[in-house]
C-alpha cells in the first residue's frame, strides 16, 4: 500500500482498514521540553511544531506502513477524525491505537506536562449526529483558575461553508445538506484513494467491510452488495445523507443561512486549557 501523508487518507485508512498496531518511529522525547504554562503560547507551539507519525495498519493477512506528517495541532485534528461516530457509535472501533500514539507524540513535544489539557472537536455543522471527539490530559482541578485558548485548524476536509450560503439562497435548507452531504463523503471517503484501495489485493476485503458500515448507517443502498467503487454508489450515499442531514438542520436552525453559517467540514476546533496547581 502507497504511503500516505495527508489527513484524509488517514482518515480513510482508519475509517475504512481495521487497524490493530500502530508503530511510533523515531519518536524521542525532546532535548529541551517546552515548560511554558499559558494557553495561548502552548497553543502556538501546537500550531507551529510539526511531527512525522509512522505506524503500521495490520488486519487479518494485510500489513500496510502509512506515514502522516503535520503540525502537532493537525495530528490531535487527525485524531478527532479517527474517533468518528454517528449517533454515538464509531465508524472505526479500532483507531484507539492510532490517538494513543497521537498523544505520545505531542507529550514527548511538549515534555509531559500534568497542568494541560488538549479538546478537540470536528463536527460538521452544529449540533451534528456525525462527529470526532479528542480529549488528551486530565480534566483540570475544580479550585484551579483556568486559562483557555481556541484555534480553528485545518481538518483535511473540504471546506463547504461559502458553497453552502450559496446553496441556502438557492435551494434552502435541502441545498444546504446536500453541500454537507457531498462534503463529509468526500472527505471520508476520497474518491481515488477509495477506488485504489478497493481494487488492491491486499487491503480490498477490508476496505470493503467498513465502507459498508458506513454505507449502512444511513441505509444508502437496497442492494446488500453494492458496487463501492461505482459513482452511483457515491451518490446514493450523499442523497441518503442529505435527507438525514436535511431533517437535522431543519429542526436545529430557524432558517436555512442559519444552518449554512454553522457548517465547519473544513474546520476543526482546538481548545488548549492549562492551570497553575
Amino acid at each position: 500500500m502507497r504511503a500516505i501523508s495527508t489527513v484524509v487518507d488517514v482518515t480513510l485508512c482508519l475509517l475504512l482498514v481495521s487497524a490493530s498496531a500502530f508503530v511510533l518511529v523515531g519518536a524521542k522525547p525532546s532535548d529541551s521540553p517546552i515548560r511554558t504554562r499559558t494557553a495561548e503560547s502552548t497553543a502556538n507551539v501546537l500550531e507551529t511544531g510539526t511531527a512525522n507519525v509512522n505506524y503500521t495498519i495490520s488486519s487479518d493477512s494485510v500489513t500496510a506502513h502509512p506515514t502522516t506528517h503535520g503540525t502537532l495541532a493537525e495530528l490531535l485534528g487527525q485524531a478527532a477524525l479517527a474517533n468518528t461516530t454517528i449517533r454515538g457509535t464509531e465508524l472505526s472501533p479500532t483507531s484507539d491505537s492510532f490517538e494513543r500514539a497521537v498523544s505520545r507524540r505531542v507529550q514527548e513535544r511538549l515534555g509531559y506536562p500534568a497542568d494541560r489539557q488538549f479538546l478537540v472537536r470536528w463536527e460538521p455543522y452544529r449540533d451534528s449526529e456525525l462527529g470526532g471527539r479528542f480529549a488528551l490530559g486530565e480534566s483540570p482541578p475544580r479550585d484551579v483558575d483556568v486559562h483557555a485558548a481556541v484555534r480553528s485548524i485545518p481538518s483535511g476536509m473540504p471546506r463547504v461553508r461559502t458553497r453552502a450560503l450559496d446553496a441556502a439562497r438557492r435551494d434552502g435548507y435541502r441545498g444546504v445538506a446536500r453541500v454537507v452531504a457531498a462534503g463529509i463523503v468526500s472527505g471520508l471517503v476520497p474518491n481515488e484513494s477509495t477506488r485504489m484501495a478497493l481494487r488492491d489485493r491486499e487491503t480490498g476485503i477490508v476496505v470493503a467491510r467498513r465502507f459498508r458500515r458506513l454505507i449502512r448507517s444511513y441505509d444508502a443502498v437496497d442492494s446488500a452488495s453494492p458496487r463501492l467503487d461505482s459513482q452511483q454508489t457515491r451518490r446514493a450515499l450523499i442523497h441518503a445523507m442529505a435527507r438525514t442531514i436535511e431533517s437535522d438542520i431543519r429542526r436545529s436552525f430557524g432558517t436555512p443561512t442559519d444552518a449554512a453559517r454553522s457548517v465547519a467540514v473544513g474546520r476543526t476546533e482546538l481548545v488548549v486549557r492549562t492551570w497553575s496547581a
